[in-house]
């Protein structure tokens, strides 16, 4: 089993043991906003299940971002593939393209 399941188990079943011994009523405001009263132990999860979906969606967003950067790194090396190289022995792998043989000192 992979580390980082479970350490997401752990952490899970803290936040339900948290939330558990918590469930008394609690009123919620925010700027002029009130919500009636709720259990605690749904503010905690719902907070929890927030923050879990904020970080698969910043997660899903540079996964596509790398999958962006090796597809054009893909391409742009397929292109450099397919360009001609110096043959090897024919006196050119050293010098500069834009040099006329014999100008280098």
């Amino acid at each position: 089993m992979h580390w980082h399941l479970v350490l997401a188990f752990v952490f899970v079943l803290a936040i339900t043991l948290f939330a558990i011994q918590n469930s008394q009523q609690v009123t919620l405001q925010f700027l002029s906003w009130e919500l009636p009263p709720l259990p605690l132990v749904l503010v905690i999860l719902f907070s929890a299940a927030s923050g879990v979906l904020v970080t698969l969606l910043f997660s899903i967003a540079k996964q596509l971002r790398l999958t962006l950067q090796i597809r054009n790194l893909q391409s742009r090396l397929s292109q450099l593939e397919k360009k001609p190289s110096a043959q090897p022995g024919s006196g050119t792998e050293g010098q500069d393209q834009n040099c006329p043989p014999g100008s280098r000192t």
